[in-house]
């Protein structure tokens, strides 16, 4: 019976419904060294990354040598040249496939199996850490090293940077178990839940009736929780009941535990997670806070606008005496991913809390947060547009020279070879990432309306002025994009 609820349902699926029915895609989930291949593939790069960066020359900050160089050296070039901005592409278009190729997944993966043979007591991750404040935490440790120190610039900073994620991840793996540095300690954690909501493909049971016909439950059974192949859901998920792609790390174990191939990876609408009055924890709003802030500054490339933009930071630099630069890179931090976005969203929150007196003042942040995903991610693919724009043309010069010492005499010394340049002017790219943030900004608009009507039909009182509020946040946010972009 099972079978045939099975047979039933695949014949109407066409084939970008399910991509998993395509015999060589089936064939290369289902192989057992799946995703494991891949993961220490990842892992070999990411030892090389530390290797090339490491003890690498340090320039003066800002200077021309500086700049020069982090798209000379294997590196920088690769982790912030070209994983950094792809990474966020892949989790629009696909969700979190980045998550189930990372070797920090495999280090943690090891790590715990490790704990586990010497007979560490594993634990979950104490609760007060389950909320993803660790996350916020770290993706701020991490800023903060870009505008203090310079990681994404200085090879060796990078170089320290990764090398401390893998002995987060080891350590993680070893104490805790249920991918504990996955779910609550990685730094780009809740940017990939954010925008995989966004993905227009997902992981989802084919047929309800077969799982609940199931008498083994291999797909979430924690019985098998420490096999390598085909285990229940390493991040305790629940298959059957998965609506979302914020969590799922698109491992494959379930497809593999599946003994009737009910389990599908297929197409699906874009923006589909973002659900109107979905309950969420304080971390995620505080993410979008902050990397409002940060999209900002990525997006001011006219010079005359990121002056007016930092001159807060500069003026507190005069009031202060700071003249290192490393302090000067950290007012400009501060500004940028604390004061100024918090001013935005606290300011706008306080006048919804004025004309929507029955919520307290977290309700803005958590109701409305969620609507914003879409603008700010297209912010996002706007920039990552740029960097591959500015990197890109020069990208077989790490791989002739991958500590890009030589190639950098050559260029800024002896001036024997041309520093690469864009692959287009930014006044000419600038037209793509408009049309990206014009398209972002209707979907907040969208999503933004369908929450308020959400919240119409809910117990909870609000006016037709709150409504009206997150809809003029929206415009202030959107407008500082378009403006930005459109002086590229």
């Amino acid at each position: 019976m099972i079978e045939k609820h099975f047979e039933d349902s695949k014949t109407n699926l066409p084939w970008f419904r399910n991509i998993l029915q395509i015999p060589f895609v089936r064939n290369v989930v289902k192989y057992p060294l799946y995703p494991y291949i891949f993961q220490f593939g990842a892992l070999i790069f990411f030892l090389l990354f530390i290797y090339y960066g490491w003890q690498q020359p340090v320039f003066e900050l800002n200077s021309a040598s500086e700049k020069l160089f982090r798209k000379l050296n294997f590196t920088t070039f690769i982790v912030w040249g070209i994983w950094w901005p792809s990474m966020i592409w892949v989790a629009f278009l696909i969700g979190r496939a980045w998550c189930h190729v990372c070797p920090l997944e495999l280090l943690m993966n090891f790590a715990e199996r490790l704990g586990r043979r010497l007979k560490i007591p594993q634990k979950l991750m104490p609760k007060i850490f389950r909320n993803g404040i660790l996350i916020i935490i770290g993706y701020l440790f991490v800023q903060f090293a870009v505008s203090t120190f310079h990681i994404h610039r200085a090879p060796h900073g990078a170089a320290i940077f990764l090398f401390s994620l893998g002995i987060f991840a080891f350590l993680g793996g070893f104490f805790y178990k249920y991918r504990s540095f996955c779910s609550y300690v990685c730094p780009v954690g809740i940017l990939l839940n954010c925008y995989s909501r966004s993905a227009p493909f997902e992981l989802r049971i084919i047929n309800d009736k077969v799982c609940k016909q199931c008498s083994t439950k291999d797909c979430k059974s924690p019985e098998t929780y420490k096999q390598w192949n085909k285990r229940g859901c390493p991040s305790l998920l629940n298959p059957p009941k998965l609506n979302s792609n914020k969590e799922c790390l698109l491992c494959m174990q379930c497809v593999k535990a599946c003994p009737y191939d009910n389990i599908r990876f297929g197409s699906r609408t874009f923006f589909k997670d973002i659900i109107p009055g979905e309950k969420m924890n304080i971390a995620i709003p505080l993410f979008l806070i902050i990397i409002t802030g940060f999209l900002t500054y990525e997006l001011t490339l006219n010079k005359a606008l990121k002056e007016i933009f930092l001159a807060v930071p500069h003026w507190a630099e005069h009031i202060f005496s700071v003249t290192n630069p490393h302090g000067k890179g950290f007012l400009k931090g501060l500004w940028m991913l604390i004061v100024f976005p918090s001013a935005i969203w606290l300011t706008f929150a306080g006048i919804y809390k004025i004309f929507s007196q029955n919520n307290n003042y977290s309700f803005y942040f958590k109701t409305y947060a969620i609507a914003f995903i879409p603008v700010l991610l297209s912010a996002h693919l706007s920039k990552s547009l740029d960097k591959w724009n500015s990197w890109l043309k020069g990208i077989n010069l790490p791989f002739k020279d991958p500590f890009g010492v030589e190639t950098f005499q050559d260029i800024f010394l002896e001036k024997t070879m041309l520093e690469p340049s864009k692959i287009v002017a930014v006044s000419t790219l600038h037209w793509l990432p408009l049309i990206f943030l014009a398209i972002g900004s209707t979907v907040s608009l969208i999503k933004i309306v369908q929450t308020n009507r959400y919240l119409a039909v809910s117990p909870v009182k609000i006016t037709t002025i709150s409504q009206v509020i997150p809809l003029l946040m929206l415009l202030l946010v959107a407008t500082i994009f378009f403006v930005n972009v459109w002086m590229w």
